[in-house]
């Protein structure tokens, strides 16, 4: 599908709930940007569920500015007046890229956000081609169980950390549970199963439907103890650190804290970016293992896949989804 035929019907779809044409443009742009790494957990698939918590009454499409309520040297505060997180957060960085360039470092929280961050490798990427180490925290909508619990309490809670290279940056951008909330959605809406052991449902028990895990049910961490404590970290960080929500007790919207680095407050950049190339070259030279014909730095096989699909001008959507996208533009 044609990229152009795709951002139109986004813009389209938004624009009928009732969105700005400036937020639509934002939530279209990290739809995309996941949909050309073949995120497809991140991409197209979120319009079926923004569409459910506008018809719902759980998101308004009311759009409204978001405030600074700290503006320091090295560290500010945005509240993102209850919108899609996408919107927060690429407005942020659109200002945050440029200040943390010229002092060095700089801390930020986006507060009170609506509905999830979106693609974050996507803010790594910008951040990173900006010559920006980004280290990113977000939390999200309950669904993670707590190692050792049977419910879903904290998000699927993403680490995001971003790192400027001499070509494509490196960019690791991993959930704590086994497999995203996005490919929960993807599941449902596609009417698969999901692999074994990585949800439960209301009861605790191990389940396979989709469905039951989202409506009552949640996604185990990763490596078990080791992603519930990653978990735990972010949801403390994003939402408590931003006065926003955290589990289920301190109630708000949801947030994000990230760190921008300049590398040159350290070293030279140049230097800096040689010396990530020759760890990278060290990686990619290194003896394979049984099967492996080649081994990616993190973020280098997204980047691939970005590039060819932007070179050709389309993407793959499948076609349930597409049709369901359709009938929801029409």
């Amino acid at each position: 599908m044609k990229i152009t035929v795709v951002q139109s019907l986004s813009m389209k779809i938004l624009a009928k709930l009732g969105f700005s044409v400036g937020e639509a443009e934002l939530i279209t742009k990290n739809l995309l940007a996941a949909e050309l790494v073949e995120k497809r957990s991140h991409g197209l698939v979120r319009l079926l569920s923004v569409a459910k918590l506008v018809e719902s009454g759980a998101l308004s499409t009311q759009a409204r500015e978001l405030t600074w309520h700290k503006k320091l040297p090295t560290a500010w505060q945005l509240d993102g007046a209850f919108r899609p997180g996408f919107v927060g957060m690429y407005q942020s960085l659109e200002q945050a890229i440029p200040q943390a360039q010229q002092v060095g470092l700089l801390a930020v929280t986006v507060q009170n956000m609506e509905y999830a961050s979106g693609y974050i490798g996507d803010y790594a990427r910008l951040a990173a081609e900006a010559n920006l180490i980004f280290l990113g925290f977000h939390n999200s909508p309950g669904h993670l169980v707590p190692f050792g619990t049977s419910k879903g309490i904290w998000g699927t809670n993403p680490l995001t950390i971003g790192v400027p290279t001499h070509r494509e940056p490196v960019i690791l951008d991993m959930a704590s549970s086994q497999i995203t909330f996005g490919e929960l959605l993807v599941a449902r809406s596609l009417g698969r199963q999901l692999p074994e052991g990585v949800a439960l449902d209301a009861t605790g028990q191990a389940t396979t439907d989709p469905d039951a895990a989202i409506k009552s049910g949640g996604l185990l961490p990763f490596a078990s103890h080791k992603g519930s404590g990653l978990a735990f970290l972010v949801e403390l960080l994003a939402g408590g650190l931003s006065h926003s929500r955290v589990g289920g007790r301190v109630a708000g919207g949801w947030g994000s804290f990230y760190l921008l680095i300049n590398p040159s407050i350290f070293r030279d950049l140049e230097e800096f970016k040689d010396e990530v190339q020759r760890a990278i070259d060290e990686l990619h030279q290194a003896p394979k293992a049984a099967g492996f014909t080649e081994v990616f730095f993190p973020g280098e096989l997204a980047a691939r896949k970005r590039k060819h699909n932007l070179e050709r001008g389309a993407i793959e959507v499948d076609e349930k989804l597409w049709r369901s996208l359709e009938k929801m533009g029409g």
